[in-house]
């Protein structure tokens, strides 16, 4: 029996430090990388007039975007932390590329984005990739788009709207799925009542259900931050605490229906573009969430640990069938204190697809020179209808 019970002792301590190494934290570099060789700013673009930096163009979405770019004319320079992953996708897309770590690396950073009039940053989790970057672009006058969805990158970036006011560039985080089309669709809707003071929306993922995986390694990742945070709704204009998300069961067209409420983006975005001081945002429920993971999740030696298993067996995005044949619907609903209402619905494509689209339409208006100094939303600064321009979008009155 002690033999046995020694066995197991050992064979757990050794689970234990597997698992923290694993998910241990990577380490920040003390002292930055050295200097980035001239030879490689040399390569670079000599004026940054229309030109752009995908950084993070080697995930999922990055190389979506990638491979989309030249659609919009776009002939970006690609750029990420890992060379063996870079230089692939570079090579087959025929355009430039630039090695750059974010941490601890402001000054090569800076280098770099001065020989761009914008960068699309698309490397998450914004909670550690958002700072470094933004920091540079103030310094180097480079406009800034990135895909967060964390309330707290976006609530950061909102407290620096000065600051990039008197650098002179844009800031406009989340120009993906879901913000563009539920911010162009709460822009649409509050236009139609009086003083609204309610919005409701409603996200159905799987509008029309295809096989395969609906996020990316890296949406898992950010929702990990998220689901590590307190969770929030818009009240009376202030961001407050719930104790715990509230559910709706209803029917709609004969099926049932659980509508999860969850603490997305539009909380800060869409009271930004609209002004409506009360905004609650629900999920049309496929399943339950096992009730460990909140718990797990709210650990950091949790989140680093889901964060390595999502890395090593998630799969890397949706299939293309997926994606072709997947799409979106979303409701947004306001009301008044007079009790006037207004709603209307918006039919898109999958989401990684309508992120690709949006995030280079966005990027292509900015260097046709569209864009407004600040922290800004795309509901305030393009209006309702540039979510019409993806392909595959329509907007029906309810």
């Amino acid at each position: 029996m002690r033999y046995v019970l020694g066995v197991l002792a050992i064979a757990v301590l050794a689970v234990g430090i597997s698992l923290y190494w694993v998910s241990r934290p990577t380490p920040v570099p003390a002292t930055p990388p050295p200097p980035i060789p001239t030879s490689v700013l040399d390569q670079l673009p000599k004026e940054r007039k229309g030109q752009v930096l995908i950084y993070g163009a080697y995930g999922f979405t990055g190389k979506g975007i990638s491979e989309l770019a030249s659609e919009y004319g776009i002939t970006p320079v690609l750029a990420g932390r890992n060379a063996s992953k870079l230089k692939p996708l570079a090579d087959s897309l025929g355009y430039d590329y630039v090695v750059l770590p974010l941490e601890n690396n402001h000054d090569n950073l800076v280098k770099v984005l001065k020989h761009f009039e914008i960068v699309l940053h698309i490397a998450g989790p914004y909670t550690y990739t958002a700072k470094p970057m933004l920091d540079a672009v103030v310094e180097a006058g480079t406009h800034y788009v990135d895909l967060t969805g964390e309330n707290h990158v976006i609530q950061a970036e909102l407290d620096r709207d000065e600051e990039f006011k008197r650098a002179n560039i844009m800031v406009m985080p989340a120009v993906g799925y879901d913000v563009v089309p539920t911010d162009c669709l709460n822009v649409y809707v509050a236009d139609k009542i009086s003083q609204p003071t309610q919005l409701t929306v409603v996200l159905n993922g799987s509008y029309t259900a295809a096989e395969g995986a609906q996020a990316s390694r890296g949406t898992m990742k950010s929702g990990l931050e998220m689901l590590g945070r307190p969770l929030l709704k818009r009240e009376n204009g202030e961001m407050v605490a719930m104790a715990t998300p509230e559910l709706i069961h209803r029917e709609e067209n004969g099926r049932k229906q659980t509508l999860l409420q969850i603490p997305w983006a539009d909380m800060i975005t869409s009271y930004i573009s609209t002004g409506i001081p009360n905004i609650e945002v629900f999920q049309v429920q496929e399943g339950e969430l096992p009730p460990w993971l909140l718990g797990v999740a709210q650990s950091d030696a949790g989140r680093r640990l889901l964060g390595w298993l999502i890395d090593n067996f998630a799969p890397e995005g949706p299939p293309p069938g997926a994606q072709e044949n997947r799409q979106t619907r979303i409701v947004s609903t306001v009301s008044n204190e007079a009790g006037a209402t207004a709603s209307a619905a918006l039919i898109t494509p999958e989401a990684y697809l309508l992120t690709f689209h949006s995030t280079l339409i966005i990027a292509r208006r900015v260097i046709d020179g569209e864009w407004e100094p600040g922290f800004q939303t795309v509901g305030k600064v393009y209006g309702p209808d540039l979510v019409l321009e993806v392909p595959g979008v329509s907007r029906t009155d309810l």
